[in-house]
């Protein structure tokens, strides 16, 4: 056997190293978009990409440094082999990278085994190169260079993978192309002591075949390196393709989010200002009218705060499909938000108008069937038109805004056109419903208390909690005006959860100090109904580690229109051990039949009855009339709004002897009532 001796050539040695940089470039940049990609086939896609770079990159160095080999003997390629090595490059390089770029936190014991893979890569398709490539030559091995090639592929592949990880969440700059130097000198110097640790033999010789066969091999060196070359180029291109692609598709998801509800699929507040705003540039060119009609859902969020979101959001999706289905293809259907719906109305009047407001208002008539459960609402609509309503997005917008508040005024289910006088009134009233969504998260609300009072002897036997509110910009407001708006929004069922809770953990600290004392709460008909009402009231119990009969809960008669409900609810209440109060008797709906076999405790005498029974000879029979009922049929009696010490005198006399009201104190604060009742003998 002869030893080949074999030189590079230069020119294209360095055309070698240009393509594996170039090779190494692209892979970390196609790498990077795999750490950002949002879907898992994206994610899958993208590491494909970047393994076939880089398989391709090592093979592609590997066989053009082979074509730089001057020997001056023939060399035979194996094709089967040849592919088998570039498909194990493809192969390891994909195990690698999937190693660490599909982990959210990224650590050493994570790099270390996807460096050895790449090495082992590199390795293996160096090997699997030369034997491909020098079938007819015999081959022997310093295995102290192999090593040392191992060990420069690892370790080199460690610091590219280390250096690139730091930065893989970060857009492609000039900082990766170090890294890729690094990991490009790792394939090029592994190849190259992998080249120096071989010495070889050529097993036939034949020189005049040899000189035949040089020229020969010449061109096809040629045609392969162009062939190498382009191959690079047209996967970089196909990999600028997908690019731009994804990133395309990237771009449209982002409009459709900024622009389209992600619940309905309808276009959202955003797109809708879009559209009215070049509807409006369209209806003063033209002389044209337009509508925007603003439709609430009346008391959806009790449907949420019962039924729990999943079933309200079902609910949206199926009011979005129903108003599609039904309203007229040139009218714009937005979600505003909520349970708020939008609608653009072009090139019409105020009978036009009227007409789509009383088709929609007809399709809530009909009940929505989710999961196979009937679900009814009805709708307050509000109207504004353009110009007489405003010229701009912002006015129209409001104005309908305004109106639709004033149809919720005016017993809901119905709709209201934008009234220019009602916007005073109507602007508090707005400020109140938006304040009370901020004032449990800010802290405004505060509990009072009333002493509730032994007519003869004073002394307090409990308190009823009274909730306050205080405005950052309206100051106090009445309970009679703000708990009104908050049983039509549905915010009385979480505000009312908050009194309970605060009064349970006011009556724990005031057992603290020692002072045992009952509290009274009143409680909304709507949280009354609420299923997850009996659960509260043991939880704030619970928490607070008190015996049952320190909380009272006052109900209003309204309760009795459902009245199986009340009884299996008031049920649970006394098997707990709470007392329960009909709170204002006199004023709804209570019946004798009824009240005669609810399990209440208290009766509360209204105190607009307490005030007129001194002057009006009818409102005091009817006083004598509930307290002889209620003495007859076992329940205590309470008097509220006594102001007079003649009321107290008349309450006593006619057998009411608890009561409550400004002769005796007003509604004040834990701070003073805890005063009082450090002083006062309670019972």
């Amino acid at each position: 056997m002869e030893k080949i001796t074999f030189i590079y050539n230069s020119s294209i040695v360095l055309i070698s190293i240009l393509i594996s940089i170039f090779a190494c470039v692209t892979t970390l940049d196609l790498l990077r978009r795999v750490h950002k990609a949002e879907t898992k086939k994206s994610k899958n896609l993208w590491l494909a990409a970047s393994a076939s770079m880089m398989g391709i990159g090592i093979w592609s160095m590997h066989f053009t440094s082979i074509l730089s080999l001057e020997t001056g003997a023939e060399v035979i390629y194996n094709g089967p082999m040849t592919m088998f090595s570039l498909i194990a490059a493809i192969f390891i390089s994909y195990a690698s990278f999937y190693v660490f770029t599909f982990k959210e936190e990224i650590t050493v014991s994570t790099l270390v085994p996807a460096a050895v893979l790449l090495g082992a890569g590199i390795i293996v398709m160096h090997h699997i190169g030369v034997k491909a490539t020098l079938t007819n030559f015999h081959i022997e091995y310093n295995y102290l260079l192999v090593a040392m090639s191992i060990v420069s592929a690892a370790g080199l592949s460690f610091i590219a993978v280390f250096l690139f990880s730091k930065t893989i969440k970060e857009s492609f700059s000039l900082y990766h192309i170090p890294v890729a130097a690094i990991l490009s000198f790792g394939v090029c110097i592994t190849h190259f002591i992998g080249m120096k640790s071989m010495t070889i033999y050529e097993t036939h010789h034949d020189a005049g075949l040899l000189n035949s066969k040089t020229w020969e091999f010449s061109i096809g060196s040629n045609s392969v390196l162009i062939g190498i070359v382009v191959l690079n180029f047209i996967i970089v291109g196909l990999m600028h393709t997908l690019s731009l692609k994804e990133r395309r598709n990237h771009e449209a998801k982002m409009n459709y989010m900024a622009y389209y509800d992600q619940l309905t699929g309808l276009p959202n507040r955003m797109k809708f200002q879009c559209n009215l705003r070049d509807a409006i540039l369209r209806s003063e060119k033209n002389n044209h009218q337009l509508a925007v009609m603003f439709i609430d859902l009346d008391r959806f969020r009790l449907v949420n705060d019962t039924l729990g979101h999943q079933h309200g959001d079902r609910f949206l999706i199926k009011v979005g499909e129903r108003l599609v289905e039904n309203v007229p293809s040139e009218i714009l259907i937005a979600r505003h938000g909520g349970d708020e719906f939008i609608l653009l109305l072009e090139n019409t009047d105020e009978s036009k108008v009227k007409k789509a407001a009383e088709q929609i208002l007809s399709l809530f008539m009909k009940p929505f069937i989710i999961q196979e459960k009937e679900f009814f609402t009805t709708t307050s609509i509000g109207l504004s038109m353009y110009p007489d309503d405003g010229k701009d997005v912002s006015s129209l917008m409001k104005n309908a805004y305004k109106a639709m508040h004033l149809a919720q005024k005016n017993g809901y289910n119905n709709y209201q056109f934008f009234v220019r006088e009602d916007n005073t009134v109507h602007d508090r009233k707005i400020k109140i419903e938006q304040g009370l969504k901020k004032a449990l998260h800010n802290n405004e609300f505060e509990l009072y208390y009333q002493p509730q009072v032994h007519l003869k002897s004073r002394r307090i036997v409990g308190v009823e909690a009274l909730l306050r509110w205080k405005h950052p910009e309206l100051g106090n407001i009445s309970p009679y005006e703000f708990i009104p708006v908050a049983e039509n929004t549905g915010m009385i069922i979480p505000i009312g959860k908050w009194v309970i809770q605060e009064a349970c953990r006011q009556i724990k600290l005031w057992q603290s100090a020692g002072i045992r004392i009952k509290i009274a709460v009143n409680v909304s008909a709507l949280q009354f109904e609420d299923h997850q009402f009996i659960e509260l009231v043991n939880e704030s119990l619970s928490q607070n580690l008190l015996p049952p009969k320190y909380l009272e809960l006052e109900i209003t008669e309204s309760v009795m229109q459902k009245i199986n409900q009340s009884f299996a609810i008031i049920g649970k209440l006394k098997n707990i051990g709470i007392k329960v109060s009909i709170d204002d008797f006199g004023t709804g709906y209570s019946s004798l039949s009824v009240l005669s076999n609810l399990p209440i405790d208290v009766i509360k005498i209204d105190k607009s009855f307490v005030s007129k029974m001194m002057t009006d000879e009818n409102t005091a029979s009817l006083v004598k009339t509930i307290i002889e009922m209620g003495s007859n049929l076992n329940f205590g009696l309470i008097a509220e709004g006594i102001e007079t010490e003649e009321q107290a005198e008349f309450l006593m006399q006619n057998g009411c002897h608890l009561g409550q009201g400004y002769l005796y104190s007003p509604p004040i604060t834990k701070e003073e009532i805890g005063k009082l009742l450090n002083k006062e003998n309670v019972v």
